[in-house]
C-alpha cells in the first residue's frame, strides 16, 4: 500500500500555486492507494480551496484532507466552526475528498485518522517572558500598542513590560481571521476527544493492522522550529501541544504520523512512531511516500 503525504500547499498564496501545481502534477503522476492533504491547502475564500484540491482530479486512489488553521480563517459573515464542521467537508466533497478529522478511513489493514489539532500556548518561548494575556490575544506588545482594541493589553500589563517587549511587533494572524465562540485550550479539548475516539474505534477494528495519523499542528515540541529571531519565537505558542503527541502515544497500534504548520521538514522517531513534519515553504513543496 502507498500512502503519499503533502501539507501546506496555501494555494490563495500567489507565490504559492505554481510549486503547488507543480507538485500536484508529480503526485497525479505518481499515483498511489491514498493521498491526504495535512492542513493549509488554502486559506478563507471558498474557490481557492476547491481550486486546489482540483489539482489532484487525476488521483486515482483515495483522497483525504485535514484542514488547517488557514481553513479555518473566515470570511464575512462566517464563524471557524461552522466552516469545520459543514462547509470545508461539503467543499471536500464536491472534489471527492474526506475529511479525516470527522470520519476515520481503514484502506485494508491499514486505519488512517487525522486531526486539524491546535494549540495551548504551552510550547510558548518562555524566555519572552510576555504575559499570558498577549498570547491569547495573539499579538505581542509593540504590535498591541498600535491597535485600539488591544491597548488595553499594554496598559494592564504596562508595570512587566520593558523596551524588549515592546520591541516585539508580531502578530499571529489567527487573532483577526478565527472567529469561534471557544478558547483555544477549550477548542483543542474538543479536537482531542474526537481524536481519541476516533483511534479507539480504529484500535477496536480486528481488521486494523496499524494506524497512520495525520494532524495539522505539531503533536510534539521537539517539532517546534529552534533558534529563530525574537520575532518568529513569537509564533512557537501556536505551533501545536503535547496533548496531541500524548493521545497519539497512548494507542500503540499508531506507527507513523504527519504534519506540517510549521514549514520546517523534520523526522524523529519518538517511541512506537515515526513522527514527519512534511516541511512544505511557501515557494518549495514537498511530499512525503509511505509504503506499507
Amino acid at each position: 500500500m502507498r500512502l503519499i503525504v503533502t501539507a501546506d500547499l496555501h494555494y490563495d498564496a500567489p507565490r504559492s500555486r505554481t510549486p503547488a501545481e507543480a507538485l500536484a502534477r508529480d503526485i497525479c503522476r505518481a499515483g498511489g492507494d491514498a493521498l491526504v492533504l495535512v492542513g493549509d491547502s488554502a486559506g478563507a475564500a471558498h474557490q481557492d480551496l476547491r481550486d486546489c484540491l482540483r489539482l489532484f482530479a487525476a488521483f486515482g486512489g483515495k483522497k483525504f484532507l485535514v484542514p488547517g488553521n488557514h481553513c479555518l480563517w473566515c470570511l464575512n459573515g462566517e464563524d471557524s466552526i461552522t466552516r469545520y464542521e459543514q462547509t470545508l467537508p461539503a467543499i471536500a466533497a464536491e472534489a471527492d475528498f474526506a475529511v479525516l478529522d470527522h470520519a476515520p478511513a481503514r484502506l485494508g489493514g491499514v486505519g488512517l485518522v487525522g486531526s486539524i489539532g491546535w494549540y495551548d500556548y504551552s510550547y510558548r518561548y518562555e524566555e519572552l517572558d510576555l504575559p499570558l494575556a498577549f498570547y491569547r490575544a495573539k499579538i505581542t506588545p509593540g504590535a498591541a500598542r498600535r491597535f485600539d482594541e488591544h491597548r488595553h493589553l499594554v496598559a494592564a500589563h504596562r508595570r512587566r513590560l520593558s523596551k524588549r517587549h515592546f520591541d516585539l511587533t508580531a502578530r499571529w494572524m489567527d487573532g483577526v481571521h478565527v472567529r469561534m465562540d471557544l478558547t483555544d485550550e477549550e477548542f483543542l479539548d474538543r479536537l482531542l476527544g474526537k481524536l481519541v475516539r476516533q483511534l479507539g474505534v480504529l484500535a477496536g477494528d480486528p481488521a486494523v493492522e496499524r494506524i497512520v495519523a495525520f494532524v495539522h499542528h505539531l503533536p510534539f515540541r521537539q517539532l517546534v522550529p529552534q533558534g529563530r529571531p525574537a520575532p518568529f519565537a513569537f509564533s512557537a505558542a501556536f505551533m501545536g501541544s503535547d496533548r496531541i503527541g500524548r493521545a497519539l502515544l497512548d494507542c500503540p497500534l499508531v506507527t507513523h504520523v504527519y504534519c506540517g504548520h510549521s514549514h520546517w521538514a523534520h523526522s524523529e522517531r519518538i517511541e512506537h512512531m515515526q513522527v514527519v513534519n512534511i516541511g512544505s515553504t511557501y515557494v518549495e513543496k514537498r511530499m512525503e511516500i509511505l509504503d506499507l
